[in-house]
């Protein structure tokens, strides 16, 4: 199994959990990932690390707004 995935500035709790979202293909179709972690593995060179944390930093995070009723507070 290949998927390939791109992160997006999207964010969500699953089960209590902060995970960025990820979209991508399988097969050339569509899927989301819901993904709390992710980094290279320890053997890769100090500066793929820095350029792994600048380019996943760069990404935007996108606002989410959230509207509550007052008749529940």
């Amino acid at each position: 199994m290949k998927i390939e995935l791109e992160p997006t500035g999207r964010f969500e709790d699953v089960q209590g959990v902060r995970c960025r979202i990820w979209t991508g293909t399988y097969q050339g179709h569509k899927i989301v990932a819901h993904i709390p972690m992710v980094g290279l593995h320890n053997d890769a060179p100090e500066s793929i690390h820095r350029e792994w944390g600048r380019e996943l930093n760069e990404i935007k995070v996108e606002r989410q707004l959230v509207s509550f009723d007052n008749r529940m507070l």
